[in-house]
């Protein structure tokens, strides 16, 4: 029986603890996560990936056969931002004020200069 472990550090810095467990013969697979069940998947001895979160970050588990043994590689994918909105840093909400107040400079700053001509 195939037993391995990693330990994941998360995108906020937490380590969770990630062990599987391959029965040779039987094929039989678990994956944990935190000492919970992530994965049951019963005579698995082709080539096959899974995949699940921890937090928000989105795992890979591929499973592949190599001669007598087996391959295992878990990797995490890269972040989906496509449902965050991009943020606008200088909307609306920051010019018209900033026009407003610079109008108002000019006309303080004109009136100074023509009270004392």
């Amino acid at each position: 029986m195939a037993q391995l472990n990693w330990t994941y550090y998360s995108l906020t810095g937490i380590p969770y603890s990630i062990d599987m467990y391959h029965g040779d013969e039987s094929g039989h697979l678990m994956l944990l996560v935190n000492s919970e069940i992530m994965i049951i998947d019963f005579n698995r001895k082709e080539k096959h990936s899974y995949s699940f979160y921890i937090e928000s970050q989105l795992l890979e588990f591929e499973i592949e056969q190599e001669g007598e043994g087996y391959d295992y590689k878990l990797s995490p994918q890269a972040p989906d931002c496509s449902h965050i909105p991009e943020e606008k840093y200088f909307g609306e909400h920051f010019w018209i004020p900033l026009i407003i107040l610079i109008i108002a400079l000019n006309f303080v700053f004109h009136f100074i200069v023509n009270a004392f001509n």
